[in-house]
């Protein structure tokens, strides 16, 4: 594996003494002897021009009251019309502190205690926090596996709102953590299609748009003819320029009356992006397209060379090729993980990855593997998975 010529990231190397002094918690949940590979967070760090514009506002002491979330929303659809070819309304944009509080917002605004809120697992874990924390009903949507990968299954999602007139809203993960699965306008058009049908809201999280590979396109949800009357979609720059401990994020509202739903919720209660993160976000989507192509190709190297050796040193794991995102989805069902299988792999291996169970219904015995980082410790994750567990 090699760094693609006049890329902008050094990844040529990832000090694992260094990430650990920086305080993430990746790094730092673990002892040294293990390799994080947990959480969906790459390793190379945000652009350089982010990181000068975070130090000329400490030089400055720019620590006050601030206004840069008015510039949020602008600096944002400028982004979404350079990378997906939608121009979203800056008027209809409302900054949050992060992706997960426009989440909650959208429940508690267009939702009733009661209400059936669709899932579609298995999914990133904070999403099965909802149900339990505003007093909605949990309704799961599974995606199905096949031998050819993961799929969405229209007839059960059909089935699922004629039998229950109570489900409200689809919490859509789009593309989809942790299987890296990708819809296509054709399928997104049919959820618009049920949507009108069923009286049903879209919150389509959309914050791995960004890092979809070539032979899949990202399609934004508001794109999609007669979805914006039903749609909020929400995302941030986090995943893509690893800007995880800075809060900004947005959420899109398809019509000024989603939009005065969500503004129902007093600001006291919400909170709001801080200056730092949103001058990082502002900064990373005004001038981060080409770090951002050449990340996009790291990535896919990455994948596709951990997708190689698992299939060719270690085909009692399946793993599909994803689609998008740069984590890997890996079913260890051969094995006897019993019901934690990170933490066994992790015993097995020492290289920690997601807990499969974690992510709810259709998750046994599965583990979620962060892909990116550098070459060298991508190999030595290979490696010791490889090791372990024909050892």
């Amino acid at each position: 594996m090699s760094e693609p010529a006049n890329s902008l990231i050094d990844l040529g190397f990832v000090d694992p003494v260094d990430r650990r002094a920086s305080g993430v918690i990746k790094w730092n949940r673990y002892p040294d002897r293990v390799i994080p590979a947990w959480v969906a967070e790459h390793d190379f760090g945000p652009p350089p021009a982010v990181v000068e514009r975070l130090r000329e506002l400490v030089d400055v002491r720019a620590f006050g009251y601030h206004s840069a979330g008015d510039d949020v929303g602008p600096a944002f659809s400028r982004w979404a019309a350079q990378r997906h070819g939608w121009t979203p309304d800056p008027g209809l944009i409302l900054p949050t502190a992060t992706v997960l509080q426009g989440i909650w917002a959208c429940v508690e605004a267009l939702t009733e205690p009661g209400d059936g809120i669709m899932y579609t697992p298995p999914v990133y874990p904070p999403f099965l926090d909802v149900s339990p924390t505003t007093d909605r009903r949990a309704v799961h949507w599974s995606l199905v596996l096949t031998e050819t990968g993961w799929h969405y299954d229209f007839d059960a999602l059909s089935e699922l709102l004629e039998a229950d007139p109570g489900i409200s809203l689809l919490l859509l993960c789009h593309p989809h953590n942790p299987t890296g699965r990708v819809l296509t306008a054709g399928e997104l058009a049919r959820i618009v299609e049920l949507a009108h049908e069923h009286d049903l809201t879209i919150v389509s999280d959309e914050i791995h748009s960004d890092l979809v590979y070539e032979g899949s396109t990202h399609v934004p949800m508001l794109t999609v003819p007669g979805a914006a009357s039903r749609t909020v979609a929400v995302t941030a720059g986090v995943k893509t320029f690893a800007l995880g401990g800075m809060n900004c994020a947005v959420a899109v509202c398809g019509n000024d009356r989603l939009r005065s739903a969500l503004r129902s919720i007093p600001a006291e209660l919400l909170g709001a992006p801080n200056r730092m993160g949103c001058e990082a976000s502002i900064t990373a989507w005004e001038t981060g397209s080409e770090w951002a192509d050449d990340l996009l190709a790291v990535l896919d190297r990455n994948r596709r060379h951990l997708f190689d050796r698992i299939r060719t040193d270690l085909p009692e794991v399946t793993m599909f090729l994803p689609e998008s995102t740069f984590v890997a989805w890996l079913d260890l069902s051969a094995f006897d993980t019993g019901d934690h299988p990170a933490r066994w792999l992790r015993h097995m291996t020492g290289v920690a990855c997601g807990n499969g169970p974690n992510f709810g219904p259709a998750a046994e015995n599965h583990v979620r593997i962060t892909f990116g980082t550098s070459a060298e410790l991508l190999d030595e994750i290979a490696d010791r998975i490889i090791t372990g567990l024909k050892g």
